[in-house]
């Protein structure tokens, strides 16, 4: 009988030891972070063709101007005006007009977070037609050649 009563004695012990352990654990570890990976596209390609040709070539806005992105009235896509990047044969030639925290960095990581490697599904394509999402305006066609540069810049 002493035997029994031991190993039941002993059961109790490890079971109040496991629930003090228990009971200092405040959170559960759940692993690693999971993360969407970040698609990056081609920023030589955004900066000597999508931004001349789509950002600085296309008006918008209630006077035909930039006004509606170079400001803060649109906080999903605040773009900020600068002179052109400087390219030739399609790469940037001086490094100092893109280097991070310049005004070209800053709206290539803006428009970058609204494109897709499919481009039809892209916010920077299907706001500015209104094929799917009601942007103020139409600042351009479907059809429009502006379109190509938002398509390669996608494959890039």
């Amino acid at each position: 009988m002493r035997t029994a009563t031991a190993a039941f004695a002993t059961a109790i012990a490890v079971a109040l030891i496991a629930l003090a352990a228990g009971a200092g654990c405040t959170t559960i570890d759940p692993g690693p972070q999971y993360e969407v990976p970040l698609v990056e596209f081609n920023a030589d390609y955004f900066y000597c063709f999508v931004e001349p040709k789509l950002i600085f070539g296309k008006k918008c806005g209630d006077n035909g101007s930039h006004s509606c992105h170079f400001t803060q009235k649109i906080p999903a896509l605040v773009l900020i005006d600068h002179p052109p990047v400087s390219c030739m044969n399609g790469v940037p030639t001086d490094q100092t007009q893109i280097g991070e925290g310049t005004p070209a960095f800053d709206n290539l990581s803006s428009v970058s977070i609204e494109m897709d490697r499919d481009y039809q599904n892209a916010p920077i394509y299907q706001w500015p037609t209104q094929i799917v999402a009601a942007h103020p305006i139409q600042v351009f066609k479907p059809t429009d050649p502006v379109v190509q540069y938002i398509a390669t810049w996608a494959s890039e």
